[in-house]
Formats: structure tokens, sequence, C-alpha cells
């Protein structure tokens, strides 16, 4: 069968997949979940896959929401992955579209499944829990679960396409100062100011600032900050995000930071501790051959206005996954321009009609970008050779 043939046939199916894809976008949408606590979406996405014939898998015992399920052709070629996220954000629900994230991953894998006795190789979807705050992605990739994959593809919901994405590297900072506490107007000299600390931390934080480079950010917040104005505080705590585009750049300026707050401390006779309060992300490599694929699949849709680059602002999970395995990761237009991700009008928005059309866009780049790979399993030895280079700049 020619490749023309198979893409016709893989756009059938997934037209005929629709009601099943809005499903699953419906039901996470509908479940608003917390990370590590996606419990209901977890299980729906697992039927609904285990109904198209894929098998299902629940690798890690310690991390109950996440799941694996594969579907093998009968030649052998690449292992192909799709990221499905369901976790919903605090307050606002789906203001990030992880519903959208997981219907476009189901849908993709989906209407490949019968496809691979003819292509040979295997589809894969990943789901992954807590991105928001918890990143499942790193204990998953820690157990190599990403093992039978050569290549990983994601679409992400937003206001307008973009293929060659970029992402901050994160760490996030917990400092806890301790003092000795007095009475403020009695006896003050016999205090040491936990929150004098505080305060010359974020002081020298502002003060390095003027000497960072400009994808650099450091912003933080006070956690806590003393009970009483009477009373001089012995105890205080902030958390901090330190980003960088780069991973490599931003140790050095996190060990900046951890110096800020060992300096305040001193300063203000006290003590700090200094720990990690979120796992460590890493910078989005975006893989300029599997980007490439992903182009080629929009192009071949008729899509024309592809943005060059992105001034990477956030960060995410998919980023440690890039590191280690080629990875492409795409924006895909869901909504009207002007609405903005993580608020509670995004969130409406990707639980409606509108927004199920426009994801169905997604779940054809995904399909067609991997049915491109499964066909031509040298384009994924070169993705792996492609990481190899940048990973050693």
């Amino acid at each position: 069968m020619s490749i023309m043939d198979l893409r016709q046939e893989l756009l059938r199916r997934i037209s005929a997949l629709e009601p099943d894809i809005t499903a699953v976008s419906r039901f996470v949408h509908s479940h608003p979940e917390e990370g590590f606590r996606e419990r209901a979406c977890s299980e729906f996405l697992a039927a609904a896959l285990a109904n198209q014939g894929l098998r299902v898998e629940r690798p890690l015992p310690r991390l109950p929401t996440a799941l694996r399920a594969s579907r093998r052709g009968r030649r052998p070629g690449p292992g192909i992955g799709f990221i499905a996220e369901y976790d919903a954000l605090p307050g606002i629900g789906h203001g990030c579209g992880h519903n959208l994230i997981a219907a476009a991953a189901f849908g993709a894998a989906s209407a490949l499944a019968p496809l691979l006795d003819r292509t040979g190789g295997s589809v894969w979807v990943f789901g992954t829990p807590a991105e928001e705050y918890g990143s499942g992605k790193i204990p998953m990739l820690k157990a190599r679960l990403f093992a039978p994959v050569g290549a990983v593809l994601m679409a992400h919901p937003e206001t307008f396409w973009l293929v060659r994405t970029e992402g901050l590297a994160l760490d996030a900072l917990r400092f806890d100062f301790r003092g000795r506490t007095s009475h403020a107007a009695a006896t003050p000299w016999e205090g040491r100011n936990a929150l004098d600390a505080v305060i010359g931390l974020f002081n020298s934080v502002s003060a390095l600032r003027q000497q960072l480079r400009p994808d650099v950010r450091v912003h933080g917040i006070i956690k806590e900050g003393g009970e009483a104005p009477n009373v001089i505080p012995d105890r205080t705590a902030a958390e901090f995000y330190v980003r960088a585009r780069r991973r490599r750049d931003l140790d050095s300026v996190t060990a900046r930071v951890k110096d800020c707050a060992r300096a305040a401390a001193k300063a203000a006779g006290c003590r700090v501790s200094i720990r990690a309060s979120e796992p460590p992300l890493d910078d989005i490599v975006n893989n300029p051959v599997l980007s490439g694929a992903v182009e080629r699949a929009l192009r071949g849709l008729g899509v024309r206005d592809l943005p060059a680059a992105d001034p990477a602002s956030g960060s995410a999970d998919i980023g440690n996954v890039s590191h280690r395995v080629p990875t492409a990761y795409f924006y895909c237009p869901v909504a009207p321009k002007g609405l903005d991700l993580h608020t509670r009008e995004f969130a409406r928005h990707a639980g409606g009609g509108p927004a199920q059309k426009a994801n169905l866009e997604a779940v054809k780049v995904l399909a067609l970008a991997a049915l491109e790979l499964l066909r031509q399993p040298a384009l994924v030895r070169e993705a792996r050779l492609a990481l190899q280079r940048s990973a050693s700049r």
C-alpha cells in the first residue's frame, strides 16, 4: 500500500474516531483532578485505549495514575510515543487544556494502531500525571518506561500553530530560615530575626538580576513571615523559581541564588536550610528531524502560516523527556487569540465544541508525523543522532 493510501486511510480513521476522541476530552474536562490524584481520568483513558486494542500497563505502583499503552505491528520498526496529560489546575480546572492533550494522544494512537501490520513498528501512549505540580514524567523516565520508543510526539493547546517551541529549565527552591525569638519592643537585641534574613534574600536577588542574562527569570514568594508584629520571628520561609533557557546556564544561576540565601542568613545571625521544593525541569530540546516531520504534516493539511521560533517563557517536564528521547513538542490553535492559558476563561473554552473540532487537527498532525516516521525508520535514527549532537554542544 502506498504512503498516500495509508495517509488517506489514517485520516478516515480519525474522522470515524471523532466521537471517541471527544468523549475522552469531555470526560477529563468534566472531572478536574489535581496532580497524582487523577484516578477517574486515568481509568477512563486506560479503558478507552484498551477498547481500541492497545495493551494497557500500570507499571509504577507508587504512581498509580500513570499508564503506558502500546500496540505492535507484525514487523519490526521504530516505537513512536504520544504524551497524554490529564491533571487540572487547582481552583481553575483545565485552564491548560490537558483534556485536549489526553484526547489528542488517544486519537493519534488509536487511528494508527490498525495500520501497524502494514507499516511495522509500534505506537505507545504515555499517561503522565502531575505535569502542573509534581512532574510525573520524571519518575517514569527514571523507571525507563520510555525505553521502547525512538521518538516522542506531543501537541499542546494554544491560540496559534507553532512547531519549534522552547521551554525554560527550572529549579524550584525552598529556603527555611531559623533565628531566635524575642519581644520586639522589650528585648529586641536578644532576638535573631529570621524575617530580616528572608527580606535580605529578596534584596540580594533583586541586586543579582542586573547581572543575569536576558533569558533568566528569578521569582519568589514568602511562605512564612512571622506570627505577630511584637514578636521577632524565629522561623520564616521563601520559595523561588529560577529559570533559564539552557540547563547548563541555570545551574550556575541557581548556585548564586543559594549564595544569596546563605549570605542573608549570616548577616541576620540566622541559619538557613535549602532544598528542592519540586523536581528540577530541563529545557525543551525540540528535535529538528521530528519537528520537520510535524511541519510536513501541517503543510500537507494546508497550514502555511508557521512562526519560525518561540520566545521561551514557561517550563514543563516534557523538557526532561526531550533530553533523553528525541521529541517534537508543538502548539495547536484551539482558542481565539488573546485567550490566555491558566485562566478560567481558557478552561471553559477547552470544554466547548469549537475546541474539540480544532483539536482534531492536532490528532491529524500527530498521526501523520508518526506515520512518516514508521514508514521511514531512518528518520528516527537520524533524530537520535541529532539529539546526541545537541547534548555535546
